[in-house]
């Protein structure tokens, strides 16, 4: 059993591998322009053994599509120190998922370039396994929302409105990467996004409000 559980171990470790190195590759030359040829370049091996650990390219697209949306759902199961409101939790999450994004900057902005977009927002196998993960996404936040705000501290709204609302806004600060925007830091945006998240278009607290 115990070399039975090394051996699952060691192909798990090498299809990380490949993962990681699909990452650098499409976010080099985008989904479609990647080859088998190129994951097995960056990964060090050659194209014939990465039908060891993955049938197809397909099948390498959607399990990195699922090991990013692994990564995001993970940054919510990081300990937050205690004695923080509401608000201060919520900036903590998102720095730690800006922290994400910008790391991953090169793939993002891969999957976000003319072809890529193409194949996002078309019917194909690959737009079914991003909007999938989309979903998973948003659910993650969701149930964030709902164990770490009190109904009255989100203004009595549905968590997962408020999950799709904020995916809205994140969406539309990614679009901005591509090939002439790589200079761009998510960063500079949190204190709007925090900001219109609370408290709407006017940033401020309407009148007898109490700010959280």
């Amino acid at each position: 059993m115990k070399g039975a559980q090394r051996r699952e171990r060691e192909i798990a470790h090498a299809r990380n591998d490949i993962l990681e190195a699909a990452i650098t590759a499409f976010g080099r030359t985008g989904l479609h322009g990647t080859t088998m040829q190129d994951i097995a370049k960056e990964a060090g091996y050659t194209a014939a053994s990465l039908y060891t650990y993955f049938k197809s390219k397909q099948e390498i697209v959607d399990a990195t599509i699922a090991y990013l949306t692994d990564e995001y759902c993970k940054v919510f199961d990081i300990p937050i120190p205690t004695g923080l409101t509401f608000r201060q939790r919520f900036d903590v999450v998102l720095q730690r998922q800006l922290e994400l994004i910008e790391r991953r900057q090169n793939v993002f902005a891969g999957f976000l370039n003319e072809q890529s977009n193409q194949s996002m927002c078309a019917t194909d196998h690959s737009s079914k396994g991003f909007h999938e993960n989309f979903e998973r996404r948003i659910s993650r936040l969701a149930q964030w929302l709902k164990d770490n705000a009190s109904a009255d501290e989100i203004g009595g709204h549905d968590p997962e409105t408020l999950a799709r609302l904020s995916f809205g806004m994140a969406f539309g600060l990614l679009h901005q990467w591509g090939p002439d925007r790589k200079d761009l830091h998510l960063g500079e945006f949190a204190a709007n996004f925090t900001e219109f998240f609370f408290h709407g278009i006017s940033g401020k607290p309407k009148t007898g409000a109490r700010k959280k």
